[in-house]
């Protein structure tokens, strides 16, 4: 019975009630701050999870800073539009994913074979036009290609969509 009798005292300690109420602000402070804290972390981890899948580099010629670029500019575009990108750089021929739904925005490239596959949600390509799709596939990095600054070409595709969907 020794157990339930045990007379510890308050969890605050105090003198006076102006000390009591400061040290239990306090507490609650500290409380609060580690409470924040946690929040954030976890939302940071959250984003860095849900943004893995976004950017598949095969060959590894991303930098890890264009790659978290890449996956802000893919945060941001799920934000603000609900839509979903996915970027695949590869060294194999790219093809089309299987499931591909309709809120995801493909980009594949191939630099060896100069290869683009460009795929977009129909809502999206509806609203962009017939044409805007064609020309980011065949025609935008050509030049890119050329000067082997693909990766350039896909930041100024992806600003440049981002300013045709009405973007600021």
């Amino acid at each position: 019975m020794g157990f339930f009798r045990n007379k510890r005292g308050p969890i605050i300690r105090a003198k006076s009630s102006g000390e009591f109420f400061l040290r239990a602000m306090l507490l609650i402070a500290v409380f609060a701050v580690v409470s924040a804290a946690f929040w954030y972390q976890t939302e940071s981890s959250y984003k860095e999870i849900r943004s893995r899948g976004t950017v598949y580099d095969q060959t590894e010629t991303l930098t890890s800073a264009q790659k978290s670029a890449l996956r802000d500019y893919a945060s941001a575009m799920l934000e603000n539009y609900g839509l979903k990108l996915r970027i695949q750089v590869r060294n194999t021929p790219v093809v089309l994913p299987e499931k591909l739904d309709t809120k995801t925005v493909f980009i594949g490239l191939n630099p060896y074979t100069r290869q683009v596959l460009v795929e977009f949600p129909p809502l999206l390509r509806k609203a962009l036009g017939a044409d805007y799709m064609y020309k980011l596939q065949n025609e935008y990095f050509t030049p890119y290609f050329e000067k082997n600054e693909w990766q350039l070409g896909l930041a100024t595709a992806l600003q440049k969509l981002w300013d045709d969907m009405g973007g600021k």
